[in-house]
């Protein structure tokens, strides 16, 4: 045993040096006589030893970690005096810590964080937290990257992290300068994540993307592969084959509903208060369960965590505004309002292209003008939402979080007929029309760290949309008006639910989920009807609940693959019967350049919207539970992909198959209340499709190429004379082109979009004896020309004084191609007639966003 000094002057407190392939021996000398740190060690222990390491301004304890980082020695601390030997077993140490952006102190969800030499990583959860264990080393380099920001490295030095929350600031791509704004290389959008089929978005410069008058959430997904455009120019999320009802869309946990404003043309989830969302189009985690096609993960924003701001935005669709406020250096509280604009001649527009299809409407377009028939509309259309989240750190271990989410749609109709009595029994009727749809929701999220290798979240939230539609009739007789019938009809849907989740890392190699959660549905419809001669009122009521309990274990197995298995069972009280749904992936690295990935899963789906040919605007897309005449849908989902990174680029290319068994239509009812169960009609599907994307991800010009090969048939035994049909949201083909790129201070973005025409049945095979249209043969067997638009968007950031100034215009189809959208029967015309209705040609649209 040496004995380097014992000396009783102190230690310095500011110790510097730099040291490069020096004797362990010789530096802890150094140590002793020129820092005076007093360090006993075995002669044994530190020979052949060669040190290089640098130290500035450190304290003891850090020069010694520094010292010893890279050998397999340790040191202990007696009063000022430091031992250091070699240590009886290996190293297992733990990092916990945070993620949040340097400039606000917002947390950063779903970022990654990797130790590129040992291959250990994780990714930080919805309140940016994360955890790394069984690090077999006392140094190392640790990664932190997330989309639109710079990649930041932090060097460990065990075991003196481990006992300290590490604060990763990671600094935004787009920065602000003097007078200026900066961007760099690229705007990112999105990555790709370790679960298959999974795709990370992120919103922060969703306003550059071209646009139809409004920043909008889903309108951007639609950009992505395999997420198709919705019918009818709407914002709705067709994913892989399926419908927008199959789809899990979850804000801060909470399920959401009602997802559009104006007939579902603009996403009814503010652009302004979403800052990540991860989208699943293949494997599932065993954690989501209740729909079949995708989940769609949404999370707020916190709000400023260092200052108070405020902005105000508006375009030609609507205005808003924002407040943001640090609470006490331990939280934060938003607030986001936003109110359409329903005076500019591009909403007007929308208004009547939403409304088409309504029934008075086509009642309208067949007026016979040498019978003197006349028909005038006059609309007044309003939405409204709003988002505010309040965030509070209670501890450093525990954090609390609630959201606020609410909505609102009102249309007023009023509609005048003249020479109309044949139709309505008098000539001259007036028809007002109110409907009002709105949600409100609330959600508690709570999440705890316990410690390195455990920790759980607790989500309970409370949903409910409410459509309510009323319709008046008045004639006019002898100039005075009479009341000749009203209807209304209201429909409500509730959901209460609870989850909590944990995850333990505590097995090496291994990280284990699990939870169980409830939901208590409750839906209520009310129809009441009344004209010169009777007075009717229909009821329907449904309560259920859903428990499910999951497992799931992700493996990080041998030669960089990762294998995820699980299980989600859940007991669904209407039907009295548990499902069990089993979920298993497979990702395999074979270098830092080929990935291959797999997936097959089961899932269940026991709430559906009520669709149907003779469905009214009371009726059209309410919610319904499974019960004994409405099955439970069932899908087995598949899904391979590769993925090739080579330099700047990104190639991955997926197949997928999507099997589905009792499928639902309501074939000639109005509502769902009929107790005639021959309406209710249940099938078969299937999808199966191709998703292609290259995608330039660094340099002067970015962007990304997809290409979608998609086919969905469907198979009704009662329908289309037993023989399969497409569905009715059925695309063959879709290519979809972004183009970003900065000049100066202005940015600039392209994006061209293909896609094969929507399918429909020929006139000839269509029966309209009721005024009514009912398919008689040869369902969806005619397919309309393909669409395609070139939109364009041009933007700029400036700062004035203490406010930033975001400013553009979007350019929408600018060479103006006539694109036809779906066709239109008119079953009110003495012999049916079918219409092209023609999308939008060429739309400008300005923005401007103030923030302060």
């Amino acid at each position: 045993m040496a004995l380097c000094c014992q000396l009783t002057a102190q230690a310095q407190d500011s110790i510097s040096f730099s040291f490069d392939g020096l004797p362990l021996q010789d530096v802890l000398q150094e140590m002793t006589d020129i820092h005076r740190i007093p360090v006993i060690f075995p002669d044994e222990a530190v020979r052949g030893i060669l040190i290089t390491a640098n130290c500035s301004a450190c304290s003891p304890i850090e020069a010694m970690d520094r010292v010893l980082s890279t050998t397999d020695l340790v040191w202990k601390q007696t009063g000022t005096q430091f031992t250091v030997f070699k240590s009886g077993k290996p190293y297992q140490f733990g990092l916990s810590g945070l993620v949040t952006d340097l400039e606000t102190g917002e947390t950063i969800p779903h970022a990654n964080i990797y130790i590129p030499d040992l291959g250990i990583g994780d990714i930080s959860s919805s309140d940016g937290a994360f955890s790394l264990v069984n690090i077999p080393v006392r140094s190392c380099s640790l990664s932190v990257s997330y989309i639109g920001y710079k990649t930041t490295r932090v060097a460990l030095n065990f075991p003196r992290d481990e006992y300290s929350l590490l604060r990763v600031n990671l600094q935004p791509r787009v920065i602000s300068s003097e007078g200026v704004w900066i961007t760099a290389e690229g705007r990112e959008f999105m990555d790709r994540s370790d679960t298959p089929g999974k795709i990370s978005f992120s919103p922060r410069h969703i306003t550059t993307l071209p646009n139809l008058g409004e920043v909008d959430i889903f309108r951007s997904l639609q950009l992505l592969p395999g997420i198709q455009f919705g019918l009818g120019g709407t914002s709705d999320l067709y994913i892989r084959g399926g419908t927008p009802d199959q789809n899990l869309i979850l804000l801060d946990g909470m399920p959401i509903y009602h997802t559009g404003h104006l007939f579902g043309f603009v996403s009814g989830i503010n652009a302004n208060t979403i800052k990540d969302i991860q989208v699943y189009k293949g494997g599932f985690p065993a954690q989501f369960g209740g729909r079949i096609s995708s989940v769609i993960e949404l999370t707020s924003r916190n709000g400023n965590n260092l200052r108070p701001r405020g902005s105000f935005y508006g375009n030609l669709m609507s205005q808003g505004f924002s407040i943001e406020l640090p609470i006490v250096n331990r939280g934060s509280w938003i607030l986001n309002m936003r109110r359409s604009s329903n005076q500019t001649e591009l909403y007007n527009s929308i208004q009547n292209f939403v409304t088409g299809d309504n029934q008075f409407d086509l009642i309208g377009k067949s007026a016979d003008t040498s019978k003197s028939q006349i028909a005038s509309y006059s609309p007044n259309f309003s939405y409204n939402d709003l988002n505010t989240k309040f965030s509070y750190l209670l501890s450093p271990k525990n954090k609390i979080s609630i959201t606020i989410s609410t909505g609102k749609d009102s249309i007023r109709e009023t509609r005048k007929f003249y020479g109309f009595e044949s139709t309505f029994g008098y000539d001259t009727s007036i028809t007002q029309q109110k409907t009002e749809w709105s949600n409100n929701g609330i959600s508690l999220n709570w999440n705890t760290h316990w410690n390195h290798i455990w920790d759980s979240k607790l989500t309970i939230s409370d949903y409910t949309y409410t459509s309510n539609y009323e319709s008046d009739q008045t004639a006019i007789v002898n100039q005075d008006p009479m009341r000749i019938g009203s209807s209304s009809e209201k429909n409500n849907v509730r959901d209460m639910t609870f989850k909590l989740h944990g995850n333990y890392k505590g097995f090496k190699d291994h990280k284990i989920a699990s939870g169980f959660g409830g939901s208590f549905y409750d839906i209520q419809f009310l129809d009441e009807k009344k004209d010169e001669t009777s007075d009717t009122t229909y009821q329907f009521f449904q309560s259920s609940y859903l428990h499910s309990f999951y497992v799931q274990d992700k493996w990080t197995a041998l030669h960089n693959c990762i294998i995820q298995s699980g299980i989600r069972v859940s007991y669904f009280s209407e039907l009295s019967e548990f499902f069990s749904a089993p979920r298993f992936s497979i990702m395999k690295k074979f270098d830092n350049e080929i990935t291959l990935e797999g997936s097959l899963g089961r899932h269940y789906q026991f709430i559906h919207q009520f669709n149907s040919n003779y469905s009214t605007r009371g009726t059209d897309g309410m919610w319904l539970l499974s019960s004994e005449d409405i099955p439970n849908i069932s899908s087995m989902n598949y899904h391979l992909g590769l993925n090739w990174n080579y330099n700047h680029y990104s190639i991955t290319t997926e197949l997928y198959h999507r099997s589905l068994e009792n499928l639902i239509k309501f074939q000639g009812a109005a509502t769902p209340l009929s107790d005639n169960n021959e309406s209710i009609l249940t099938g078969f599907g299937h999808s199966n499709g191709a998703e292609f994307l290259i995608r330039k991800k660094e340099g002067n010009v970015t962007g990304w190429l997809s290409y979608l090969l998609n086919k969905t048939v469907f198979d009704f035994p009662d329908l289309n004379d037993g023989e399969n049909f497409p569905g009715d949201h059925d695309k063959t083909h879709e290519i979809k082109s972004v183009l970003m790129t900065t000049i100066g201070n202005w940015d600039l973005t392209a994006n061209w979009v293909y896609s094969s025409g929507r399918v429909y049945t020929h006139i000839n095979n269509i029966d309209n004896s009721n005024q009514t249209i009912s398919i008689i043969s040869n369902r969806n067997n005619e397919r309309l020309n393909p669409i395609h638009h070139l939109d364009i968007s041009i933007s700029t950031r400036r700062i004035l004084f203490t406010a930033r100034i975001h400013t553009g215009i979007s350019i929408y189809n600018i060479y103006n191609k006539n694109n036809v959208s779906h066709k239109r029967y008119n079953p009110y015309t003495p012999v049916l007639t079918i219409t092209d209705v023609s999308m939008f040609g060429i739309t400008p649209a300005l923005f401007l966003n103030i923030s302060f």
